[in-house]
């Protein structure tokens, strides 16, 4: 379990840093892989929830750490659409309102990661 979750946060890590595409393919790139991490980060938790791992008032705050990533990263999407249909006068202000609710979603995505890490091991 330690190993999916350190492997999702990698994958975000390098897709950052992918400089050879454009800024919308490496944004829908960042867009996946950071959903697949909370995909994955949520069945561990379900997991070790079911083994007793983790307790209701745990699991409650698991879920509530995750509907403010899913919301994040909704807006994240929708930013994103509207950079990707904008003309040049809007192009930079659309680019940097995607940039501040990504990087608001990754924070809170990190959040969630460092939560489940702390049942397994990882430090908070």
């Amino acid at each position: 379990m330690k190993r999916a979750l350190k492997f999702g946060v990698l994958i975000v890590v390098v897709l950052a840093l992918v400089a050879c595409a454009s800024f919308s393919q490496n944004a829908y790139r960042s867009l996946v892989v950071s959903q697949q991490t909370y995909d994955t980060t949520l069945s561990i938790l379900g997991d070790l929830y079911k083994v007793g791992k983790v307790t209701e008032a745990q699991k409650d705050q698991a879920i509530a750490i995750g509907k403010e990533y899913k919301a994040a990263h909704n807006e994240a999407v929708a930013a994103l659409l509207v950079y990707e249909t904008s003309d040049q006068s809007t192009e930079a202000a659309n680019k940097a309102a995607y940039q501040k609710v990504a990087t608001s979603a990754a924070a809170i995505l990190a959040r969630l990661v460092a939560f489940a890490n702390s049942f397994i091991g990882g430090k908070k």
